[in-house]
Order: structure tokens, then sequence, then C-alpha cells
């Protein structure tokens, strides 16, 4: 719940990114990449921006935990719903009440999300972070997914 409460606040208050923070996703991201990074709402490439920059600061450089950082949200922007609708579709999905579309698909971004990133060809780690399920075995890195789930969750 804490988390909850926190990246709401974190929604209501963010800014867009600015002109050097954009520069720095399009050097990371592939361009078709990017471009899903841009369909994005401005809260949630600031969010996605951060948590990418908590991640360099914990792997450094790595191209591949940088991009799943910037893309493990994208598939929010196929809801419509806001930050209220967002905090109402986690509260009534939560006690297992009925959603509307939009908050339905809200609730899927995962999944969606994944999808996008897995038909544009994206790498293994960024589709299963996306998803929010690491892969059996060694197709990722436990450092490396621990890394990016504690930049998510700072």
């Amino acid at each position: 719940m804490r988390h909850l409460v926190k990246r709401f606040l974190e929604v209501v208050t963010s800014r867009g990114l600015g002109p050097a923070e954009q520069s720095w996703v399009n050097r990371v991201l592939r361009p078709d990449l990017a471009e899903l990074f841009w369909l994005q709402a401005p809260t949630d490439q600031r969010h996605a921006f951060e948590v990418a920059r908590r991640t360099a600061g914990t792997l450094g450089e790595d191209n591949t935990a940088l991009t799943a950082a910037l893309l493990h949200d994208v598939g929010k922007r196929h809801s419509r719903a806001g930050a209220i609708g967002r905090s109402l579709a986690t509260i009534l999905d939560g006690l297992r009440l009925p959603l509307p579309a939009d908050w339905r698909r809200y609730r899927e971004h995962e999944r969606l999300g994944a999808d996008d990133l897995a038909e544009h060809g994206a790498d293994p780690l960024t589709v299963a972070f996306a998803a929010g399920r690491r892969p059996a075995g060694d197709e990722v890195d436990a450092h490396v997914w621990n890394a990016l789930i504690a930049a998510d969750n700072a």
C-alpha cells in the first residue's frame, strides 16, 4: 500500500523530461522502442526515467537493463485512466470488484506491455520485466533482476 501511495504522489507531482533527459533516453533505446517510450504519458516517462537512473547507479551503463527499466510500464499507455482512475482500479481490483474497460486495461498493463515489446523484438529481460515475471532458468541474471526490482520500488 505504501508503494501505491508513493506512486500516486509521484504521478500527480511529476514533471516531463527535459531536453538532456530526452536525449539520454533516445541514446539508450533503439528507435522503434523509443517510439513506444514516447507514447507513454509524461508521468510514466518520468517514472521510467527515474527507475533507469537508479538502475544505472547500481549496474552502470548496462544498456539491456536500462532498456528494461525505461520500458517496464509501457503497457499502461493502453489505458486512458489518469492518476485517480488508476488508483481506483487498483483498489477495486484488490477488492475483486468489476472494472470498466479502461481500468481493466490498466490492471493488465504488464501483459499488454510485454506483448508490445515482444512484437518489437525486445530482449528477454525487457519483456520479462514489463510482464512482472522473472523467467525460470538462466535467461535473466538474478543480480540484474533484483537491481531492477529495487530501482522500481525505491
